[in-house]
Formats: C-alpha cells, sequence, structure tokens
C-alpha cells in the first residue's frame, strides 16, 4: 500500500511541475549552457586534453591524428550538446570544435542579452535551404560562432569553437 501512495505522491509532484513549465521556445537557456561555452572556450587554446577533461559528461578518446567527438549531455530536460567536432593539430592544438545543440530554442536575442559585443557573422550560403546565420563573440581570446537556423525565432544549432580566430 506504500508503495502505491508513494508513486501517487510522485506523480502528482510530477503533474504539479509540468503544469508550471514553460514551452520550449519561451525556455530561457539554461545557466549549465553558458557556463559550459566559456569553460570550453578558455580550454580550447591550452589543447585537446585540457577540453576532454572539462567536458561534464563522459569523457572520449583523442586519437593523434582524427577528429574527435563526444556522446550527448543533457543540460536541462529539453537541452542537449554535443563535440560534433574537435580537429586537432601537431600536437594536442585545438583547430576547431564545433557543438551541435538539440532541443529547446535559444535565440539570437538570449545571445545579445547574455554577452556584450556580439558581431554579425553572416556569409553567403546558396545552395544552403536552411541557411545558418551566425553572431560572434570573443571569449578569453577564442572566436565563438553561434549559429542559428533560418527563420523565426532562428534556434541556436552551432556553437563554433576557433582558439586562433581573431
Amino acid at each position: 500500500m506504500t508503495h502505491i501512495i508513494e508513486a501517487m505522491a510522485r506523480g502528482c509532484r510530477a503533474l504539479l511541475l509540468s503544469a508550471c513549465a514553460l514551452p520550449a521556445a519561451a525556455m530561457a537557456a539554461p545557466e549549465a549552457f553558458w557556463g559550459l561555452v566559456g569553460t570550453l572556450a578558455a580550454a580550447a587554446p591550452q589543447g585537446g586534453q585540457a577540453v576532454v577533461r572539462q567536458w561534464p559528461g563522459r569523457p572520449f578518446p583523442l586519437v593523434r591524428g582524427a577528429d574527435a567527438n563526444s556522446a550527448p549531455l543533457a543540460l536541462a530536460p529539453d537541452l542537449q550538446t554535443s563535440i560534433a567536432e574537435m580537429r586537432l593539430a601537431e600536437g594536442d592544438a585545438v583547430q576547431l570544435m564545433v557543438l551541435k545543440v538539440q532541443g529547446g530554442c535559444i535565440t539570437p536575442d538570449e545571445l545579445t542579452g547574455r554577452y556584450a559585443r556580439v558581431e554579425n557573422a553572416d556569409f553567403p550560403q546558396p545552395d544552403n535551404p536552411d541557411p545558418v546565420r551566425y553572431r560572434v563573440v570573443h571569449l578569453d581570446g577564442v572566436r565563438v560562432s553561434f549559429g542559428f537556423l533560418g527563420g523565426a525565432p532562428g534556434c541556436l544549432a552551432l556553437v563554433v569553437f576557433n582558439p586562433r580566430g581573431r
């Protein structure tokens, strides 16, 4: 009998929480996401091993001369990210790292509300039916480009870290 009562209590709590939840498009990006972006921007100039040490998800291997990627990481119930690609140069230097963002909707307005200096960095994509619009910030000397899918409101899909980009 106590199992039934406990299950009913959990069900009621879940129902109350879901009733208070905002739709995904209206939810602000969690601090965990913005914190991860800052952490990876700081780690990227230090090399691939530094990025792996800072990645809060399951560790992933770095193979010399090969691109690396991670398993998806849940940052919120409706927001996942993963390192879709990390290109390493000679030694351990990170040339480029791409985070893939799924679920939820982080908008360009959230980005401009987060960072004081945001630049547009769009470029022609004539053969792309759903062009990506980029906004750029510089964090710890790293060029971080946020790629928003075309159309309104333009949800964040990619975050590109370029440690050598100025």
